[in-house]
């Protein structure tokens, strides 16, 4: 029986600026990929949650050089939700390749990406994603484990049912210490960190645990 395993890791691959990707934050504070509808060795179509430093641009994000085309989904005061195309850089697409070839393992979204951090998961056998470490390491790429866990298709799927408004505020009210106890910060301080109102945090985490614990409990 195939015993899988689910890798989440903050990381760096190296040579990374280079392509372009510090471009991205000059106008972003952060992206993060809900899904993909399309992925091969050498394209992607996704869908990202993207938070700006200012005005909402997608035509900002469409002129990076990783970046086709960015068509804006929906808007939220600093935070839209876009549908991205493009095609992987030389020498990623090799890279890309063995991933998928060599080491059997695939990408399990949501992912993050600031300036400083990119913060993914890898799901596959130990043995898997073991050498997928070492090939990383030999490489070049910085990274740290977060955590690692038998993969439960059912239990990732919690966070496929949420909208990306009750995703980035249950994030973030993870972040802050909202749920610890004690906890580290109260509604109305989290609310105004985040530029939203405070009945509008309220309803986004309160829908957002509610659809989590229908996809948890559902016979």
């Amino acid at each position: 029986m195939m015993d899988l395993r689910i890798l989440r890791m903050n990381y760096n691959p190296p040579n990374i600026q280079e392509i372009g990707y510090g471009e991205m934050f000059e106008g972003i504070h952060e992206v993060t990929i809900l899904t993909s509808l399309m992925q091969t060795f050498e394209r992607f179509i996704l869908i990202c949650d993207v938070r700006w430093k200012g005005d909402p641009d997608p035509d900002f994000m469409g002129s990076l050089r990783l970046v086709e085309s960015a068509e804006e989904i929906s808007r939220d005061r600093d935070r839209s939700l876009v549908m991205v195309s493009g095609q992987f850089p030389d020498p990623y697409r090799t890279v890309i390749r063995e991933f998928f070839e060599t080491f059997n393992c695939f990408l399990e979204f949501p992912a993050s990406f600031t300036r400083d951090t990119m913060t993914g998961s890898i799901v596959g056998t130990r043995e898997n994603l073991n050498m997928f470490l070492e090939f990383a390491s030999t490489w070049g790429a910085k990274y740290k484990i977060l955590s690692i866990k038998r993969y439960e298709p059912r239990m990732e799927s919690l966070l496929a049912g949420l909208t990306p408004k009750q995703y980035s505020s249950l994030r973030t009210a993870v972040r802050e210490g909202y749920f610890d106890i004690p906890r580290r910060i109260d509604s109305r301080e989290l609310a105004k960190s985040m530029g939203i109102t405070h009945t509008t945090l309220l309803e986004h985490l309160k829908k957002g645990q509610k659809n989590i614990f229908r996809t948890l409990f559902r016979e």
